[in-house]
């Protein structure tokens, strides 16, 4: 980081951010409570919430995401269970005014992938893939900012100065507390670079561990 720290502003997230954005996919999980389907399903519901801040940063225009762009996460359950995530743009499609956005998760070696083609001028869902499926979207998801102030936060890829936010993500009448630190000035795609679910599992952790393009 430089020596002067760097200066956030709540432009990010003014009144409008607590209306609906993009739309979550509700994944189902094993009916073998603590069994890696169950963890991973799980995560990708805290996936899903996190989304629709993303979609509501793409709705800001504070994001210029671009093709190649990519994320490598940490995911740490209050379980034992080891996981990974990666998240990238892969393609553009200029007649949609929408790109393709793909989100895979790992845990014990069960995967997770959704595709989501998202629209560049409000951040919507316009299509959804999970597993080479097509699902139904839904664009009604809520979030509603609680807090936000500046901080800094050290993840595996270093230390960034960034703005922490509080939320709360309502999705198919389901609401899930949402904290994440962001600082889209340093760091591509949506600059996340630690996001805190609370799931039926505890806290769901997603930590940056590197980012760049390809």
């Amino acid at each position: 980081m430089g020596g002067n720290k760097m200066k956030f502003t709540k432009i990010f997230f003014t009144a409008a951010m607590a209306f609906a954005f993009a739309g979550s996919q509700t994944a189902t999980a094993s009916t073998q409570a603590g069994s890696a389907q169950a963890v991973l399903a799980e995560v990708t519901r805290v996936a899903s919430a996190v989304r629709v801040l993303e979609s509501g940063l793409v709705a800001q225009n504070l994001i210029k995401w671009k093709v190649g762009e990519f994320h490598n996460n940490e995911v740490k359950l209050a379980l034992p269970f080891p996981g990974s995530g990666h998240k990238s743009v892969t393609e553009d499609v200029p007649a949609r005014n929408a790109f393709w956005y793909v989100n895979e998760m790992t845990i014990l070696g069960q995967k997770q992938k959704t595709e989501a083609l998202m629209d560049r001028s409000n951040g919507q869902t316009l299509e959804l893939i999970v597993n080479g499926k097509k699902e139904p979207v839904d664009n009604d998801s809520q979030l509603e900012i609680v807090d936000q102030y500046e901080t800094e936060v050290t993840v595996p890829a270093g230390t960034f100065d960034c703005m922490y936010i509080k939320a709360k993500v309502t999705a198919q009448g389901k609401t899930q507390e949402l904290e994440a630190w962001i600082n889209p000035i340093d760091v591509n795609l949506d600059g996340m670079l630690k996001v805190v679910v609370q799931s039926q599992m505890g806290p769901v952790q997603l930590l940056l561990k590197d980012f760049g393009a390809k």
